[in-house]
């Protein structure tokens, strides 16, 4: 059985859990806003302008938060 060897975890889980929720959020936005004719802009930008702003900001918040982790871990040089 030396070829079955222990799994390690290199993230700690809720980084793994932000990450699953940033496929989601990314991957599946509102639908209704792609079928929606009317365009209601927030401080004059569209809606769904916003929305992907805020997906790609929470995106790269996640990347950083994995960095910290693995940087706190010991794992980055």
């Amino acid at each position: 059985m030396a070829a079955i060897r222990k799994i390690e975890r290199s993230q700690p889980l809720w980084v793994t859990g932000w990450f699953v929720i940033d496929v989601v959020v990314a991957l599946a936005p509102p639908l209704y806003w792609s079928f929606d004719g009317n365009n209601t802009p927030i401080y004059g930008v569209p809606a769904a302008v916003l929305y992907f702003v805020a997906v790609s900001t929470c995106i790269a918040a996640s990347i950083v938060a994995a960095y910290a982790a693995d940087a706190r871990n010991g794992e980055i040089g």
